[in-house]
């Protein structure tokens, strides 16, 4: 397998752990700006064929074909988070990277350093070309490695862990995810109202991770208002044409779908962000230290339907409308108002989730009738393979 060193860096909803790995894949797949891209030196760079990646000793990718500076080019390339790695691991003195003739980091901080010849490296800085929060590169990596767990070096040392070790680890780091998210919910409440929030948050959920940005700019472009009037949603999409992240995408998560959805709600319920605030402040404060306890005394699914029929009227599914709840609604009444927040927000309906999660939930035995999955659950396991099962170290 390739090289799994990790660092900790900052994301959407602060500081996270990401493997070198991901960077490795962005590279792989070009999952990056590739218009016009320059080397650190200026000079102008196109891909050709980004190599075949190394799971073995020596670098990343051998065989790329690059144009550099006009000039076409074949041998290895080499990724890191910063420059100085390229000494801290001793590749300055290893003839097998002699034949590197790109040296692609995250971050660009002093990138000239001399190659293993002796000569200048060409170097790529790829973070300010990226389309997407680095967390989301890193979830997707993570889920990845869901569908190989049993591949996975560090997953017989979960397993070794009695069942309420393996709990504990998985809730504390969900934990650290929901103090994450609360932190940069109040950040968006310093600069927005409740309303302001409510509309953007929304949005962007409604993309889904890859299209969280485009979703961002149309909500900066058209209040609740505009969307209650029925704008023309598909002159909306196609304004972003270029913007739109669509392989793979599922005829159901389609961004006009989703647009269409938001202006039924808009049109139907105007004034919902206002409803959906005076909703939350009815909710129980909940008891129960495991999830069906604290579904049960919190009749969560009667507050789930509720909300449902009188703030988004039937508009939205069930699971898209948890997902909502979860990444974007709780953290912000968290914010606004005192609350069981963090109570709802671990032990709460899961929402849109990949099969893999729910396949994993099940062989790590963390399911059964009283911590049915809840979506706490699935934040910690996400937590535990972006950050490669360093998590079991500390």
């Amino acid at each position: 397998m390739p090289r799994t060193t990790v660092e900790e860096v900052q994301g959407l909803y602060g500081p996270f752990t990401v493997s070198e790995r991901v960077i490795q894949k962005i590279w792989l797949q070009g999952d990056f700006y590739q218009d016009d891209l320059r080397t650190a030196a200026g000079k102008p760079l196109k891909i050709l064929d980004p190599g075949r990646w190394n799971v073995h000793e020596g670098p990343d990718f051998r065989e790329a074909r690059l144009e550099i500076d006009g000039r076409e080019r074949i041998g290895d390339v080499e990724i890191h988070f910063h420059a100085h790695d390229w000494q801290q691991h001793g590749h300055d003195r290893n003839p097998n990277f002699r034949r590197v003739i790109l040296h692609v980091l995250l971050y660009g901080e002093d990138p000239a350093i001399p190659g293993a010849s002796g000569a200048p490296l060409e170097t790529l800085v790829l973070l300010p070309l990226l389309e997407r929060d680095l967390e989301e590169y890193a979830m997707e990596v993570a889920l990845l490695d869901l569908e190989q767990v049993n591949e996975l070096a560090w997953f017989d040392r979960f397993m070794a862990k009695p069942l309420s070790g393996r709990m504990s680890l998985l809730e504390a780091l969900a934990a650290g995810r929901w103090q994450l998210k609360a932190a940069y919910a109040r950040k968006r409440l310093d600069r927005a109202d409740w309303a302001r929030c409510c509309h953007e948050s929304t949005l962007e959920v409604m993309g889904f991770a890859r299209n969280r940005g485009p979703m961002h700019k149309i909500a900066a472009a058209y209040s609740i208002a505009d969307f209650s009037r029925g704008p023309d949603t598909e002159a909306i999409f196609e304004s972003l044409r270029a913007d739109w992240r669509l392989s793979g995408c599922r005829p159901a998560n389609h961004p006009r779908l989703r647009l269409r959805q938001y202006a039924a709600i808009c049109a139907a319920n105007p004034t919902w962000p206002e409803q959906l605030l005076a909703r939350l402040g009815k909710f129980p404060a909940g008891s129960g230290a495991d999830a069906a306890e604290f579904r049960k005394s919190a009749q969560t699914r009667q507050l789930l339907e509720q909300l449902q029929q009188d703030v988004f009227q039937q508009k939205i599914g069930d699971k898209r409308l948890n997902t909502l709840l979860c990444d974007a609604i709780f953290p912000l009444a968290a914010a606004l108002q005192d609350g069981p927040w963090a109570d709802y927000w671990q032990h709460w309906y899961p929402g849109d989730y990949p099969d893999a999660l729910a396949r994993f939930y099940r062989q790590a035995g963390l399911a059964d009738a009283r911590n049915p999955m809840s979506h706490g659950g699935m934040q910690g396991i996400l937590a535990l393979f972006a950050g490669q099962g360093k998590a079991l170290e500390e």
